[in-house]
């Protein structure tokens, strides 16, 4: 019988990569007031940059540990006090401006002032927090017959501020976030904390995400039933197959009756 579902937060409850894009894009524009440029190109090579100076960083095996992103990085505050949180707090603001240094230098600008402003652009055209269509609905489904949780890995103030920004804390009994216990999906520790907290066995839960490596790995290593939820980002992943795939999460009420 199952008593629990467990969720994802970055694309499988909110939008993430869609909201990245258009940060992008704003901060684009702010560029393009000031020079002739192809705007296409400078979001892809900032992007690009983003990804490579983060996996440099020297913070990037504690980052993959607890699957904070590179672009995550673009915005975090990290207001905990963990070394390593600390460590980001002081090496990501030259981050953020290198990265847009390379993104103009590619189309033979130099600004370091501008450097400064699309950093800013991109932060607050980030700072935006919408649900998926179908989560109102689902949540209303659910939220009757079963116990409802979040399993998220990143740091804590950003996915914190996401949960809250998204009007969603309300509707779940407990959130966990990786980087409050130092390990990240698909880590079963992560899992058996939450199933601790709600009372469920893991065999009671069905974790539903996004990401095969992330969320399904983990709901098959914690002994979990497993939806996967394609939102087009990350492909599926035959190493971990999922109970369910859908593409809407309205998609596993059905299965869920057939459940019990």
């Amino acid at each position: 019988m199952i008593r629990a579902i467990l969720f994802d937060l970055d694309d499988t409850l909110i939008l993430d990569e869609a909201v990245c894009e258009h940060a992008f894009r704003e901060a684009g524009f702010v560029a393009a007031q000031r020079y002739s440029l192809d705007l296409e190109r400078l979001a892809y090579t900032a992007k690009a940059s983003a990804r490579r100076l983060w996996t440099e960083g020297p913070y990037y095996s504690y980052a993959l540990r607890i699957g904070h992103s590179a672009l995550e990085g673009l915005w975090a505050g990290y207001s905990q006090t963990q070394p390593e949180i600390r460590g980001l707090r002081e090496w990501t603001p030259g981050y953020r401006l290198a990265l847009w240094r390379e993104a103009l230098a590619d189309q033979n600008i130099s600004d370091e002032n501008l450097l400064f402003e699309l950093a800013d652009a991109w932060r607050t055209a980030r700072a935006l927090y919408p649900r998926f269509s179908e989560v109102d609905a689902l949540l209303a489904a659910l939220t009757p017959k079963y116990k409802l949780g979040i399993v998220t890995n990143g740091v804590p103030d950003l996915q914190r501020a996401k949960i809250r920004g998204s009007n969603l804390v309300q509707h779940f009994q407990v959130v966990v976030i990786s980087g409050e216990l130092n390990i990240g999906k698909p880590d079963p520790g992560i899992f058996e904390w939450i199933c601790e907290r709600l009372e469920v066995a893991p065999a009671e839960c069905v974790m539903v995400g996004d990401n095969p490596e992330r969320d399904v790995a983990g709901a098959i290593q914690a002994g979990m039933r497993s939806v996967w939820v394609d939102r087009g980002f990350k492909p599926r992943d035959k190493r971990y197959p999922a109970d369910l795939e859908v593409k809407n999460l309205l998609e596993m009420l059905p299965w869920l009756e057939e459940l019990g």
